[in-house]
């Protein structure tokens, strides 16, 4: 398989119908299937590009029967020849098989890339319920990673490339485009970038972006003059008065929410159940006597049951009970 070094999003795109191509062909080993397992893992971008081209496999798939067969056992790609002698005619079926799927696959990546299909979020607005995380393409090739209980509503122009954050967490990996800047308006605050890696999310009273790499200017939406350049690995948390609380951050622990994942190092039981309400249908209530007690370690973003059995295993004297959607931290009498 041949690797793609340039990590633009057109080549995502090209690698994710390849990697379709030869999977759906049997045309991988079993050590191609592991490496496309890891370049599957590598990126939600590109996770987020194999999902559209799946979308659109099976949106097309009733156009590939038409175009070229409704039954494959009555049709060969074969042709016969006339004439004395001539051996009589076998059939292909895989073949043709690959043939049609090749065919499909280049029309659906080349709608992609096309202005037939430009954009891959049609919908203006993406919205995302508990316990829902959601990945996609903008039509600027830029990539968003939405969490759960998140509304997020395309507001793209010529001059501007405009997002409104109504509530919920948002990861945002920018194209690059000096002509355009990329505007996240969260009421409290408002990001502009012009190609980087942040993260804006809003909770009830407060804004916080997070940068990974690259340069953020974060500002008031009533006073654009009072700005703060945020670099990698900064956080701007803005409450209301400016400025803002601006510190050093571990980027990859703040951003780990966007691929699943809570990363808790000496926080407190309260806070970190906080952070699991906060994505979860299934929440976590919490004895005051627990709650101050701390906590360390990697934890799955959606598998809160786990999380609070694994409090109870490492602190003695807390009991875990559940009852339909709610899970109670108690202290063990």
């Amino acid at each position: 398989m041949e690797r793609f070094d340039d990590d633009t999003q057109f080549s995502i795109r090209e690698h994710a119908a390849e990697w379709f191509l030869r999977l759906h062909a049997h045309d991988l080993s079993v050590a191609e299937r592991f490496a496309y397992l890891q370049w599957l893992k590598a990126s939600p971008a590109h996770i987020g590009e194999t999902l559209q081209i799946c979308k659109l496999y099976s949106t097309l798939h009733s156009l590939k029967q038409q175009l070229f067969f409704t039954n494959e056992d009555d049709v060969s790609n074969v042709i016969e020849l006339a004439g004395e002698g001539a051996a009589p005619p076998t059939r292909t079926r895989t073949s043709w098989h690959v043939r049609a799927l090749l065919v499909v696959v280049t029309i659906g990546v080349a709608l992609l890339a096309g202005s037939i299909v430009k954009r891959t979020w049609f919908d203006p607005t993406i919205e995302t319920q508990a316990s829902e995380w959601r990945s996609l393409a903008l039509n600027d090739g830029s990539l968003v990673s939405v969490g759960p209980r998140t509304r997020l509503r395309n507001e793209f122009g010529e001059q501007q490339r405009l997002l409104h954050l109504a509530r919920g967490e948002a990861l945002f990996e920018v194209a690059k485009d000096a002509s355009r800047p990329f505007i996240v308006d969260a009421e409290l605050a408002v990001a502009r970038a012009t190609g980087t890696r942040f993260a804006v999310s809003r909770r009830d009273l407060a804004v916080i972006v997070t940068v990974e790499e690259g340069t953020v200017l974060v500002s008031q939406d009533d006073a654009p003059s009072h700005t703060v350049a945020l670099g990698g690995g900064q956080q701007a948390i803005v409450a209301g008065s400016w400025p803002p609380i601006v510190r050093q951050v571990n980027a990859g622990r703040e951003l780990a929410w966007s691929s699943r994942h809570l990363v808790f190092d000496d926080d407190t039981v309260a806070a970190a159940a906080a952070e699991f309400n906060r994505r979860n249908r299934v929440l976590i209530l919490v004895d005051p006597a627990v709650g101050a007690q701390r906590v360390f370690g990697q934890f799955a973003a959606d598998d809160p049951t786990s999380f609070a059995e694994a409090v109870a295993a490492a602190k003695k004297g807390v009991v875990v009970q559940q009852s339909g959607d709610v899970i109670r931290l108690q202290a063990a009498r």
